[in-house]
């Protein structure tokens, strides 16, 4: 039943107008997604290809496909080169998503490597999430800010990327069903029946097994239990019973999420030795030391729909002060003028969109990982646009007033402008992406032959994409004999000392490799460290700031031997053929 306003008229759009506008939203979304849904495989989908292949030189299974690297892949995949030598003796890379995996396996043995299907599937997900999220609006807020909010959470830069990388599905599948988790939950808080609490619980615990997103959940569980009103709970006479029954429901959350924890404990999931995914529970320290700097970025790119943003530390501290006290005028004055059934759905949801941004901060930031807090978000920014645009009378010119029709403004821009924009750009990279991979991938094949032959090694990478090549290269996702990266970096000095020997050498203000998914900055190689892999032994000479700038290969061969094939990633993304130079001389690459 639609809320009504002081006059007894309904506030917002009525069922048949909603459907419409709902009918709307997914046509513009199906618009600004396109790309995305065009886009081809990117990075972890030739690993998750190959594994459903039997191709990955790990076997994996229907459930375990987000296992990239365990402890006894190590020796095995630093053999085939999937590792590069300078990987941290100690990197785990497990995520427990099953649900996922299984519908990843399913899809490829039903239907191959049509990439178009896949996305659909993908494009489902996001379908389920914008219903249910646009149901649980409807709960929280009046019909009009509950359709602003729908909008602004179905068109956010946040679903571009799980829509165009199947790998980060998950993301979607922890979306749909922890919204359709947090419906029912409140329907056990409103209406006290069990089939709402049984409902809740095993949403819950179906979203569990979609992977760690899910337990950002846990912070719209908390936030509504304190603050949202609960129709039927909270009364005269009845306050404790009000609260045992918001505990009650507690549980609907905590017990799937302590099961998945437990179980992930018990079977090793996690992640150890990488500065891309920092595990709280493994690398507490280190986690620790990250946070506040991902924390602030993760906020700006929530409110402002940023698809990346990595300012100075001062500069984003200014910038996060700003903002808050920019916003907090606005939310003050919406939040307080609203009703108070409405008053505490907003807090509540307020607090969940920033609480859920904890359990993200295991991962670099990014807007891929920002779902559930736009969940949360999307309600809070349309209760100001709907004061500031369509108030029940005038506001008046000037003072507070003004300075929050003028935060609407900025909010509308970004979140109803900026937002979907940048979706659908983010969407089109992805295709160009993947596009430009496979003409690489393409190429290469072409040039060198019979792949299967060859030692392949990359005297110096510029992104992430040469590390997956070796997936790419055979169209039935064989991984090759050898496949060795030397270094990532743009400019580098090659010095050949002898026929087995190369020295890489790059600027002090340079490193041989980043750091991202590898090895942590912490744990970087000093100088003397060896480094030895199957026919590959690798001295660090030289460590700048940045890391090591000075390191001598000694092969157990000749590099000039046939067998070798030395080949480089250039900035467009193409791998020409490199001619080392002749020993006792050097050569730059750029």
């Amino acid at each position: 039943m639609p809320r009504r306003s002081a006059e007894g008229l309904p506030i917002g759009p009525q069922p048949r107008r909603r459907w419409l506008a709902l009918a709307g939203i997914f046509a513009v979304g199906l618009v600004i997604y396109w790309p995305a849904l065009r886009s081809g495989f990117l990075l972890d989908d030739y690993l998750h290809a190959s594994m459903i292949d039997g191709t990955y030189p790990v076997a994996r299974g229907p459930f375990n496909l987000y296992d990239f690297v365990a402890e006894g892949d190590h020796a095995r995949m630093l053999e085939r080169g999937m590792l590069p030598w300078w990987a941290n003796p100690d990197l785990e890379i497990r995520f427990l998503r099953p649900l996922p995996s299984a519908l990843r396996w399913g899809e490829q043995r039903l239907f191959g490597r049509d990439r178009f299907v896949h996305h659909v599937h993908s494009f489902f997900w996001w379908i389920v999430a914008v219903v249910a999220a646009g149901r649980l609006y409807r709960r929280l807020v009046a019909p009009r800010p509950a359709l602003l909010a729908t909008a602004i959470f179905a068109l956010a830069p946040c679903h571009a990327v799980p829509l165009a990388w199947l790998a980060n599905r998950e993301a979607l599948i922890s979306l749909a069903l922890g919204t359709l988790a947090l419906n029912s939950y409140l329907g056990w808080r409103d209406e006290r029946r069990v089939a709402h609490a049984v409902g809740a619980a095993a949403l819950f615990a179906a979203a569990m097994t979609a992977g760690e997103y899910s337990l950002c959940l846990g912070a719209y569980a908390v936030a509504l239990a304190l603050l949202a009103p609960g129709k039927s709970l909270d009364g005269p006479g009845a306050p404790k019973d009000g609260w045992v029954r918001r505990f009650a429901g507690l549980l609907s959350f905590g017990v799937p999420a302590a099961a998945y924890l437990v179980v992930r404990a018990w079977l090793g999931y996690g992640s150890r030795g990488s500065a891309l995914y920092i595990d709280p529970v493994h690398e507490t320290l280190t986690f620790l030391g990250v946070a506040p700097r991902r924390f602030a970025r993760l906020e700006l790119m929530e409110w402002f729909t940023l698809d990346s943003s990595d300012p100075t530390v001062p500069t984003l501290i200014i910038i996060v002060v700003a903002m808050i006290a920019l916003l907090a005028v606005a939310l003050r004055r919406t939040i307080s003028a609203a009703d108070p059934e409405t008053r505490g759905y907003a807090l509540a949801m307020l607090m969940g969109s920033q609480l859920s941004l904890v359990p993200l901060l295991a991962v670099e930031p990014g807007p891929r990982v920002l779902g559930m807090a736009v969940l949360g978000l999307a309600p809070v920014v349309a209760l100001v646009l709907d004061r500031a645009w369509f108030p029940p009378s005038p506001l008046p010119r000037g003072g507070v007033d003004e300075l929050v029709g003028l935060t609407a403004l900025v909010l509308g821009f970004f979140q109803l402008v900026h937002g979907p924009g940048t979706a659908w750009l983010v969407g089109a990279y992805c295709q160009r992406r993947s596009r430009d991979f496979a003409a690489g991938v393409a190429e290469l094949r072409d040039r060198l032959g019979d792949l299967h032959d060859k030692e392949i090694i990359v005297l110096h990478a510029r992104s992430e994409n040469s590390f997956f090549m070796p997936f790419a290269l055979d169209p039935d996702g064989k991984p090759l004999a050898r496949w060795r990266i030397l270094a990532t970096t743009g400019h580098v000095l090659a010095l050949r000392h002898g026929a087995r020997n190369l020295e890489l050498v790059v600027s002090k203000e340079q490193s041989l490799f980043s750091w991202d998914l590898f090895r942590q900055s912490s744990s970087s190689p000093a100088a003397g460290d060896v480094f030895d892999t199957h026919g590959l032994r690798a001295k660090v000479l030289e460590v700048g700031p940045l890391g090591p700038r000075r390191v001598e290969f000694e092969f157990d061969r000749d590099l000039d031997a046939p067998d070798l094939a030395w080949i480089a990633e250039s900035s467009q993304g193409t791998y020409p053929s490199v001619t080392l130079p002749q020993p006792p001389f050097g050569m730059p690459f750029d």
